[in-house]
């Protein structure tokens, strides 16, 4: 079939090569294509099995070209950077990338539908072949670029805190068993054993009743090492089964809660260590999984296994936290076992317990913070005692999470900080449609004669606070006039006066306007709320305009040159913001005179491939405030995207524009700390990446 379709492949690649290129071009250039796209837990469920098999061939391809080429592709990436007119090495911008490529060839193959094992096929035999070639090719076009004294890019490193790592093949402390040598558990956890668990198809067809009866029979009554684990995974009858405890309507009100409470705590404990000096983690998981009776068993004691670890190893996270995270894998070992909902429901009691747990502890970033003090007395005393249970059903994951919230969700606090954060964004809002206006006239108040004719620190103040009032009064006006106040009209006379040559030929003009003018000047920087004291600064530089209109020509303009006037006083405002929206938000901006000196694109790479973070709603930060690091956490996006608001756990704002934000973090006050909205998602797209991972080297 690849030598029938070979030539029209040919014809439609470099088409298909040229619209991927396009795709790269401005500042936010990317593509999502298939190729390039992050695999998430939740969309196993929806893939099929060829669908799965050309994502590993595809990630296969691509990882052996990145090998194949990767000396050269780094050179070729300066290079590129470099005609880009970038200060720095950004490989994303590059639009040779193998990446490229890849999805063209992908895309091409798919607009054939020609079938999807088929093109996994053919992807795994392309692979060497366009290994070579782009390595080829990027030896040459470096080469040629060199010859033209093209000058390279630099390289830099932003360093952020760190992140979730991957998940190492075997745990420091970990009895090395071989049902847990990185051997076995890479044939464990591979992408289409992973897609199969989530949509339950993992496990062949259960017995016939009479051997399911007699399996049952044995677990129950069996004596012996781990007959208990056994009985117990024997309810499971090797297949999912979604669990529905029936004590869930008795947690209705706090009287039965504190019964059940009781219940939990006087059933016996499990056993907190064992002899051979293994955590009681690790006793569990190794008894569960030599009791497994089906491959789904053992596989979601895996997935359980490494999303703990990525959760207890992250250290984003302060270290009192993670190790409540680490004491929960008991609870959460036994849990899976019989109740597989976890994974496929986000919803689920005991996710939403770790996904609460993980991202209000986001909110701390020293150990001696009081709130973070309270924050893990709630957890030891809510949490904790999880890891001792006996899990039987979901029922202690979902008292807990009631309890823990209880302490830290008062809903009187969660309805004042909402109020709070709603109208910080009412005043950001009307600030951003404020100035977007006041852009839009920028270009025509620049255009006009006189513009060019006045001192410097009056043209500025026109496109400075006075565009910024004509802005203001059109949005603020019901009637749609042309020209709502005359503001746009007092233009032209305010350039007339600030020009002598012309105001000392109609002395009798200049004397009339000026009171008027001046008038209508601070009515309209009223309406915006414009400072009094930097009003009073430009009325003297403007009054001072005035009076040479009443001095010979030579003497006003050896006083004029003697003057000086501070360069940009009033104009490159970056986003202007009143004084009271500034309070209302907690608005952070550039001193005087600072808005002009735009910040070099900032690259973020911790990984030579690695993308620059966007941020996301529910994004945490690290930011200095007065010598101090604080956590805050994105709590609102401007429409348009120019201004973002973060609040911190004790409801503070701190409101900035992206300008700034980028600012911040090229002089290192600024640093992100997480862009996902859920760490404990996070945690499991991990697992994911080391289940591809595992497809790729094992040619699963």
């Amino acid at each position: 079939m690849l030598a029938q379709q070979a030539a029209l492949l040919g014809e439609r690649f470099p088409a298909v090569l040229r619209t991927v290129f396009q795709r790269y071009d401005g500042p936010e250039a990317g593509h999502d294509d298939l190729v390039s796209q992050a695999l998430h837990l939740d969309q196993l469920e929806l893939m099929d099995e060829g669908q799965l098999q050309e994502r590993v061939a595809l990630a296969r391809l691509l990882q052996h070209v990145l090998q194949q080429a990767e000396a050269s592709l780094s050179e070729l990436h300066s290079y590129v950077s470099a005609l880009l007119g970038l200060p720095r090495v950004c490989p994303q911008r590059n639009p040779l990338r193998p990446d490229s490529y890849v999805t063209a060839l992908q895309q091409v193959m798919t607009a054939m539908n020609v079938p999807t094992r088929v093109r996994a096929m053919w992807l795994h035999h392309m692979a060497p072949a366009l290994g070579l070639a782009l390595d080829q090719a990027y030896q040459a076009w470096s080469d040629q670029l060199r010859r033209q004294n093209v000058r390279r890019a630099g390289f830099t490193v932003i360093r952020t805190p760190e992140t979730t790592p991957a998940v190492k093949p075997t745990q420091p402390g970990r009895a090395q068993r071989a049902v847990w040598t990185p051997q076995y558990r890479q044939t464990v956890l591979t992408l289409d054993k992973l897609r199969r668990l989530m949509a339950g198809e993992l496990d062949a067809p259960a017995d016939d009743a009479q051997s399911a009866y007699a399996r049952q029979f044995r677990n129950e009554f069996e004596s012996g090492p781990g007959a208990a684990a056994r009985a117990t995974l024997a309810t499971l009858d090797t297949s999912f089964q979604t669990t529905v405890p029936a004590a869930l309507d008795a947690l209705q009100d706090m009287q039965q809660l504190n019964a059940v409470v009781q219940r939990m705590q006087q059933r016996p404990a499990a056993p907190v260590g064992r002899a051979d000096g293994r955590s009681l983690a690790e006793a569990v998981r190794d008894d569960l999984s030599s009791a497994a009776t089906s491959m789904s068993q053992v596989l979601s004691l895996e997935v359980v296994s490494q999303m703990v670890a990525n959760l207890a190893q992250d250290a984003r996270l302060l270290a009192p936290v993670r190790k409540i995270i680490e004491r929960l894998e008991p609870a959460l070992l036994r849990l899976v076992i019989i109740d597989p909902r976890f994974f496929i429901d986000r919803m689920h009691p005991a996710r939403q317990l770790l996904q609460e747990i993980s991202q209000r502890g986001l909110a701390f970033a020293v150990e001696d913070d009081p709130e973070f003090r309270d924050f893990l007395l709630s957890l030891q005393r809510h949490v904790s005692p999880l890891s001792v249970l006996n899990i039987e059903s979901v029922q202690p994951f979902e008292v807990a999470l009631k309890q823990f919230l209880q302490d830290w969700d008062d809903p009187k606090v969660r309805t004042r900080l909402s109020s709070q954060i709603h109208s910080a964004a009412v005043v950001l809002g009307e600030a951003e449609a404020r100035n977007l206006r006041a852009e839009q006239m920028v270009e025509k108040l620049r255009a006009l004669p006189d513009m060019g004719r006045v001192p410097q620190e009056v043209a500025d103040f026109v496109v400075g606070p006075w565009v910024q009032v004509m802005a203001q009064a059109e949005l603020k006006d019901m009637s749609r006039s042309d020209d709502p106040g005359d503001y746009k009209m007092l233009v032209n006379d305010l350039l007339w006066s600030a020009q002598p040559t012309l105001t000392r030929k109609d002395v009798s003009r200049l004397t009339k306007l000026v009171p008027r003018l001046l008038s209508r000047l601070r009515e309209g920087l009223n309406l915006i709320g414009y400072p009094s004291t930097q009003t009073s600064v430009f009325f003297d530089v403007l009054m001072q305009l005035h009076h040479q209109a009443f001095r010979p020509a030579a003497q006003a303009e050896s006083q004029a040159v003697a003057q000086g006037v501070e360069e940009d006083r009033w104009g490159g405002h970056d986003h202007w913001v009143a004084p009271f929206e500034a309070k209302a938000s907690g608005f952070m901006a550039f001193p005087d005179g600072q808005a002009q000196a735009s910040p070099q694109p900032i690259v973020v790479e911790s990984a030579p491939d690695a993308l620059p973070v966007a941020l996301t709603l529910g994004a945490w930060i690290e930011l200095e405030l007065k010598g101090h690091w604080q956590r805050l956490q994105l709590s609102w996006i401007s429409p348009h995207g120019t201004m973002f608001l973060f609040i911190s756990a004790r409801g503070k704002t701190q409101s900035m524009t992206q300008r700034f934000f980028d600012r911040l973090v090229a002089e290192g006050r600024l640093r992100v700390v997480s862009d996902q909205m859920s760490m404990v998602e996070g945690a499991l797209d991990a697992v994911v990446h080391t289940a591809l991972r595992n497809s790729i080297d094992s040619g699963g």
